[in-house]
């Protein structure tokens, strides 16, 4: 995490699936429905949503996602079941407490602290994994040595403009000079030209002294370049997209257009993950309810894309007029629910008796009341 490319990924990625709503469905064939209530599990597995010495669940999904992109595993302890026995409240562990292991009937068996646990009270989430390992893979353990790589570059561009990495100069002397005298001469001229506050000051040389100074190598005129590829290589490492790294020059390869990027950030990069966290959930719900993210929101267009979308799909009977303005997160209005109604209408249409019912009535010198 020292390195900030690592560390942007992880918060780019974390952010995301934590910021997602999170529901509990039923899938009927095709018709998949939302729960409403959700489970306690679903919408407040961590106990923060009324107490504030708890993670809220949105924090908690993040610590998850930090477990999963640096360790390869999350763990979460179940601290409570419900009346059927399924979980209602979690804890997220740091990954380095639990230890994980195959018994002789190839079941996991979990240690918390080097204290067995039984695996019915482990929620274990795990990353990209070998066959036959009872845990997933540490990507910063797999790259350390291109982490490293970038580390290094980092640490002397610290260096290169803090202190120095290369010598700026050196005078020349003609003669021999003991090294006292060569020192003495070395921290007079650095008192005296060296620092921000004698930048641009007129330097005087006796004794036929020459100041020659040292020009940047092109090896070390190359630094940004080398931290630029080293961006790259962890936006490759854990899927990101390089303009999020600010490699902007990189976007045409991820779509033109934020909605097409977000798709392919999507598709390419977060849904591994998203399924991942929702089979572990879908697991804890009793069937046939599953868990789900909805990741509308990452596939948003602009404000006309949106609109021309919502007419196609309410001229063709897809989406009625209220589920069009909950997803603006605009509020129901009377009548919007009729799939069938006219688009240009804003009148509920009514029914064949009720049409009958109320048709005009004339009155026995025949005007119509």
């Amino acid at each position: 995490m020292q390195l900030i490319a690592v560390s942007a990924c992880v918060r780019i990625l974390s952010d995301a699936v934590a910021n997602l709503p999170f529901d509990a469905v039923r899938t009927d064939g095709a018709i998949r429905k939302t729960i409403e209530p959700p489970p306690l599990v679903v919408a407040d597995p961590f106990g923060g949503a009324n107490d504030t010495r708890m993670p809220t669940r949105r924090l908690g999904i993040s610590q998850i996602m930090v477990s999963l992109l640096l360790r390869g595993n999350a763990y979460c302890l179940v601290l409570s079941r419900d009346h059927l026995n399924r979980p209602n409240r979690l804890r997220v562990l740091h990954p380095d407490r639990v230890d994980c292991q195959f018994n002789d009937k190839g079941e996991r068996e979990y240690k918390i602290d080097r204290v067995p646990v039984d695996a019915f009270d482990v929620v274990h989430i795990m990353g990209m994994t070998y066959p036959e390992s009872p845990t997933g893979i540490s990507v910063i353990t797999h790259a350390k040595q291109a982490i490293g790589l970038g580390l290094a570059a980092e640490e002397f561009g610290a260096r290169f403009f803090g202190q120095g990495a290369h010598m700026s100069g050196i005078i020349h002397v003609p003669g021999d000079l003991d090294k006292e005298r060569a020192r003495g001469l070395k921290e007079s001229f650095t008192a005296s030209h060296g620092g921000l506050s004698n930048s641009h000051t007129v330097g005087v040389l006796s004794g036929g002294a020459e100041w020659k100074p040292i020009s940047v190598t092109p090896d070390d005129a190359q630094f940004l370049g080398t931290r630029a590829a080293q961006n790259l290589d962890m936006a490759m490492l854990f899927g990101i997209p390089p303009h999020m790294l600010g490699q902007v020059d990189k976007t045409t390869s991820w779509g033109t257009g934020i909605e097409q990027q977000g798709i392919g950030f999507l598709a390419y990069t977060l849904s591994p993950w998203l399924g991942r966290i929702e089979d572990a959930w879908s697991a804890m719900l009793a069937r046939p309810h599953t868990a789900k993210f909805n990741a509308d929101a990452l596939l948003r267009t602009d404000t006309a894309g949106r609109y021309a979308v919502y007419g196609a799909a309410r001229s063709a009977a897809i989406l009625t007029t209220n589920e069009i303005r909950a997803l603006e997160n605009y509020g129901p209005v009377e009548g919007g629910d009729d799939i069938a109604a006219p688009l240009n209408s804003n009148v509920k249409p009514m029914k064949d008796t009720e049409a009958s019912s109320s048709a005009p009535k004339a009155d026995a010198l025949g005007a119509v009341l």
